[in-house]
């Protein structure tokens, strides 16, 4: 592994990303673990070893899809529950799975912190203005038509998550996922977390713990589409939890194994399998030459990622601060296809 670990040190020295964390376990077994970097440039902060980074988008996996698994293991939902059960006036043709598979024909997004009319962020009046906003979104497309990656959608979910259970999402989360896997390096919020925009253009402040997702922090930085903040060994701690419970394994029986491996088994109308992301073949992809057929994970806008082998029994966490100090996306698009072909490369896989 030292081409892996010499490579995320060449990355941040050339300042590409300002601080890099990968956590890689095969089989239960931690083989490759390595910090090194900036958590923020000015003035300097050094990323320590167990470094929290803002998750972003992994959220969706790990929280939001983690929680819709479990709620459907046990009843409370199914893949074909229709929206509308949960979420008064929306369209009655999306249903769950529809949201997960980012086929509901909602749009990719809304700046909805824009239409609080000055109500702070966070509160429960704030929250509660938001949701009325969020259900109010008009499909875009009829359901199963197109797939378009849709905050909108998860943020669907988050309702109905909350209405289904009359429970808070973060209590959810608590409950369905953090107790069973035993993963307890994961936050809504961290105050050491590396810094991300500095500053913010809309805050007017460096963020720096509290999440970057603007819609999120509006909403009080509990989120199924964001939120998260964590260190690559809880994230890749987590995916192997999921992994094993999909296994059978007793020690995490707890989780929705049942359920994970069925929605890792469906394919929707485009790259993904009920929440989770697959491989895509052809032209650019950030897993690199040589992930296999099986693999599933996701990014996160700020420089994160989780991808998981699960027949191969191997997790790979990829977390950077790369939108701090300015949100640039293109270094992070060549950065994560070099590491995870490191990491393949160290781990003898072939191209397949």
């Amino acid at each position: 592994m030292e081409a892996v670990t010499a490579l995320l040190d060449d990355l941040v020295t050339r300042r590409v990303v300002p601080s890099i964390s990968l956590t890689v376990r095969v089989a239960g077994r931690e083989v490759l673990h390595h910090t090194t970097g900036l958590a923020r440039y000015a003035p300097p902060r050094p990323a320590v070893d167990d470094q929290p980074y803002d998750l972003a988008s992994v959220t969706k996996v790990l929280a939001g899809t983690a929680v819709v698994a479990s709620l459907v293991e046990d009843g409370t939902l199914a893949l074909d529950t229709p929206a509308a059960a949960h979420l008064d006036g929306v369209d009655p043709r999306v249903t769950v799975r529809h949201l997960l598979q980012h086929g509901s024909g909602l749009p990719a997004w809304r700046k909805f912190y824009l239409e609080i009319g000055g109500r702070p962020f966070g509160t429960e009046a704030t929250r509660a203005h938001l949701y009325d906003l969020i259900r109010s979104v008009p499909l875009e497309a009829d359901p199963d038509t197109r797939h378009v990656y849709s905050d909108v959608g998860f943020l669907w979910l988050l309702m109905i998550c909350e209405a289904a259970t009359g429970t808070p999402f973060a209590q959810l989360f608590h409950q369905r996922v953090t107790v069973p896997s035993g993963v307890t390096d994961l936050r809504w919020g961290w105050a050491g977390a590396a810094a991300t925009e500095w500053p913010c253009p809309y805050r007017h402040v460096g963020v720096e713990g509290t999440v970057h997702d603007l819609n999120c922090a509006s909403l009080g930085g509990v989120s199924t589409h964001a939120g998260l903040f964590g260190t690559s060994r809880a994230v890749a701690r987590i995916g192997e939890a999921f992994v094993e419970a999909t296994r059978g394994n007793p020690d995490y029986a707890g989780l929705p194994g049942e359920t994970l491996r069925t929605f890792w088994s469906l394919k929707g109308p485009g790259s993904h399998r009920c929440g989770w992301d697959g491989i895509t073949r052809g032209g650019y992809t950030s897993t690199g030459r040589f992930f296999p057929d099986d693999a599933i994970g996701h990014l996160g806008y700020t420089g994160t990622s989780i991808w998981m082998s699960p027949e191969r029994r191997t997790v790979v966490a990829l977390l950077t601060n790369r939108a701090h100090p300015i949100d640039d996306p293109a270094p992070i698009r060549r950065v994560r296809p070099l590491v995870h072909d490191a990491v393949a490369t160290a781990l003898g896989w072939e191209a397949p």
